[in-house]
Order: C-alpha cells, then structure tokens, then sequence
C-alpha cells in the first residue's frame, strides 16, 4: 500500500504540469482553510461545510506566503492522490474477492477499475478536486483493513470518509455498532470518534455562520437544478440511478448477487447490500428535498463495477469449467459485444468531460484576467462588493481575499460585475446584478469597461488552451 500511495502522489504532483483548476466547492474549502489559519471563519456563503478537505486546506494556507497558487496546487494533489488510490483499491479488493486464481481475480480488478473511470463525471471530479474520489478511497480502504482483520484501520478510514460524505454516516454507525459488540478493545478508538464526529462537522460551520445545522440547510436548499423540485423526487432519482449506471452495470450487479448465493459468499452479498442501501439513502434524501447530485450515487455505483467485474469474470470461468478454456474465452468476446454500446457511450462522456474540463480552466484564467485588467484585488474591492456568475464566486472570494457571502450576496451597489455571456458551467449571476445589468440603459460592454460605467462587466472567455 506505500508503494502504491507513493506512485499516486508522484503521478498527482506530476499531473499539475497540465492546466489545473480547483472548481467551485474545491475553492471555497481553500478559502475557508485561509480563514481557520487566520480565526476568521466564516461559511455563511458557499457550499456545504466538509470538514476534512478543511483540515488540509487550513495545512495547506501558510504556503500562500510563497505563492499564492500553492494552496489550490497542494489541494489538487491530495484530491488526485485519491481519485488514482480509488482505481488501485477498486482493483485490489476486486481481485480479493474473485477467490483463487491469479488470471481470474487480474480480470475482475480490470473490470472494476475500468468500469470506475468510465463513472458519470469521474474524470472532472479528479481533475477540478472534488471530494468524491477521496471518500470512495477511504472507503476502499476501509474494506480491504476489514477484510485484513485490521478492524481499527477500517473503523477510522470509515470516519474519514464521513468527514468527506455524510451518507457514509448510517454506514460508519452500523459498523461502529458491531465493533462495540464483537471488539470490545476498540470500544474507546469508537467512542472517541464518535466524540469527534458532530464536533468536527458541526461546531466549525457553527462559529462560521452562527447556524448549528447550516451544512444541511445549504444541502437541502433546492436550487433549480435539484430532483428536490421535480414531480416525484424519488422516482427522479431512481431515473439519475438508472442513467448513472446503465444496463451492463445493473445487470452486472444482480448477477453477481446470485453467485454469491450459490457460492455462499457473505462478503459479496454485503457490498450488494450496501449498495442497495446506498442507491435507497439517496432516494430518501432526494425525497426530503437534497439535491440528487450524481456525486450522492458514485459510491453505489462503484460497488456496482466491482460486482460487475466479479460477475463477468465467474461467468466465463464457470463456462470454461464446464465446457473448454476456448468456450470461455467465446463467452468473454459475447460479453464484451454486448457491452460495446455502453462503452462506446462511456468513452465519449469522457470526451465531453475533458471538453468542459478545459472550458472551466479558460473561463477561470479569463476571471484572473479581468481582476488584473480592473486594476488587481485593491481596485476591484475599493469600486464596492463584486459580483460574479455562481460558478465563479468561490474563485473569486479567494483572488480578493473577501468571504465568500460578500461575493455571493453582492450586486446591489456600484461593484463590479464579471460576467460569463454563455456556458453551461457558469451559474446564475447574484439577483441584484442581474437586476442592476437589466437596468442598463445600453447591453454592457464585452470586456472590462471603464470607471464612468454604472455596472462595469468582464468577460471571461478567452482562447481555450491545451488539455
């Protein structure tokens, strides 16, 4: 395993050498990492509060002294790291759970990591710093200690992911449950995590906004592109579930349940439930008024590729078994035909995230461009609260060295205004800035206007680069 998280930081540190830009919860955790090193919390604007990417980024602020861009680089790393640990512990628990054989177990790895990095959004959460690949290798990791019998290990990478995704919660409970029974000698390791818990995800956001459950209201606060809004909520979700996934994988999973009846395999069966569990979690959530964004599914949908890969591989050997090696490898070529659709599909997702990938890192060195062309953070600040479109607020909050909620929540006064004309990445501008651009008597100008201009805009695009 230090071998493995070495080479994936190695290839992270490397992958800095490629455009890199944090997105928007990212950032806003790198502002709020200034903020804890300077006693001056405040999270009444932004995301959710996440508590562990808090801790790095708080770690991380005082290099801002060096460089003002070593912050969201060492962030970038650490996230990285987590989304190529994810591939290498998909592959490794896999290969565990296919049973004896080394070509079999090889292939069932194979499958599972594939299937992972064809995820919905996988790439761009790895790219832009996302905290999902993270607490899918935490969790990971927690797995394979449980199945070492290293049960501590498991218990404390199972919180660490909590401090990532709070629907990991009913599971690290469920688990520290069964701890208390069965190893009592880890009965004080539970009681203070559990100690830890609230107070690391409650009582910061609590001193930062005055709110004790402020977290959960911005979770639940239903934007417009929220399931939370639709009909029937729950059956939105189900639908994401579905679309998410895709047949092979759905298929996959189920099938992968029925060997592990006739095989009489609990570990198997297990994941199975979790995963059920999980897709059925999200559904309540989404129910309740959060959003259903593809990133509550990604851990289901990780259980759903390694099953999958288990499925694939005990199908073909189980045919080869009882026919010859050569009937086994006709099943494996059938298995792959009929799964080329989704592959094909899989492989152009991939594509489009690249493509919105680098569109999101043009339009964030356009903002860069447009503070430097107002005159750098003192001139943009001294004209009044700037606005920006929602994607780019975070970004911004950190370049003016400002809280988020004054860049959020701005737009009424004589501020600036940078402004993305078209994309899908950009977000709504503040109401009051859309309000006062409204009341322009002439279109605001392309381009950063001057001091005489009632609402001054920028515009963000520029020549894309290379990815």
């Amino acid at each position: 395993m230090r071998a493995a998280l070495a080479i994936c930081v190695l290839l992270s540190a490397a992958s800095l050498a490629l455009p890199s830009e944090p997105s928007f919860d990212p950032w806003a955790w790198i502002v709020w990492g200034r903020e804890v090193l300077l006693l001056d919390l405040d999270t009444t604007g932004g995301p959710s509060w996440k508590p562990l990417p808090v801790l790095f980024t708080a770690t991380f602020a005082p290099f801002s002294v060096i460089d003002g861009g070593l912050p969201a680089a060492l962030w970038l790393v650490v996230a990285r790291t987590g989304a190529l640990l994810s591939l290498v512990l998909a592959f490794r628990v896999t290969r565990r759970l296919a049973g004896p054989g080394r070509w079999t177990g090889i292939a069932a790895g194979s499958v599972a990591a594939v299937a992972l990095i064809f995820a919905p959004q996988w790439l761009r959460y790895a790219m832009h710093g996302n905290e999902v690949p993270m607490a899918v290798a935490l969790m990971l990791w927690g797995l394979e200690r449980h199945l070492d019998d290293r049960r501590d290990h498991a218990l404390v990478a199972v919180f660490l992911a909590c401090l990532l995704r709070p629907e990991v919660f009913p599971f690290l409970a469920l688990y520290a449950a069964w701890l208390w029974r069965d190893e009592p000698r880890l009965r004080r390791l539970t009681v203070g995590l559990a100690v830890a818990l609230p107070a690391l995800w409650i009582v910061p956001d609590w001193l930062g906004s005055g709110d004790p459950l402020g977290a959960g209201r911005k979770a639940s606060s239903e934007p417009p592109w929220s399931l939370a809004v639709k009909d029937r909520p729950w059956w939105a979700a189900l639908q994401r579930t579905d679309r998410i996934a895709g047949l092979p994988l759905e298929l996959g999973t189920f099938a992968a349940a029925a060997f592990a009846v006739y095989r009489r395999d609990s570990r198997v069966l297990a994941l199975f439930g979790v995963a059920i569990a999980w897709v059925a979690l999200v559904v309540a959530m989404t129910q309740a008024g959060f959003s259903g964004s593809t990133r509550y599914f990604v851990p289901a949908l990780v259980i759903a590729s390694m099953l999958t890969g288990l499925a694939v591989t005990w199908t073909v050997a189980a045919v080869a078994r009882r026919t010859t090696p050569a009937g086994g490898a006709a099943v494996a070529v059938v298995l792959a035909l009929a799964a080329t659709p989704w592959t094909l599909d899989r492989v152009q997702t991939l594509d489009r995230q690249r493509t919105l990938s680098a569109e999101l890192i043009d339009l964030h060195r356009g903002l860069l461009e447009a503070v430097d062309r107002a005159g750098g953070p003192g001139k943009v600040l001294a004209a009044g609260p700037p606005s920006v479109n929602r994607a780019f607020q975070t970004r911004l909050a950190w370049e003016l060295r400002t809280p988020l909620i004054d860049v959020e929540s701005a737009g009424g006064g004589n501020g600036l205004i940078f402004s993305v004309p078209e994309s899908p990445l950009r977000g709504q501008l503040p109401p009051a800035a859309q309000r006062r651009l409204a009341n322009e008597k002439t279109p605001p100008k392309r381009g950063l206007g001057d001091a005489s201009d009632r609402a001054r805009t920028g515009d963000l695009r520029r020549d894309r680069p290379a990815l």
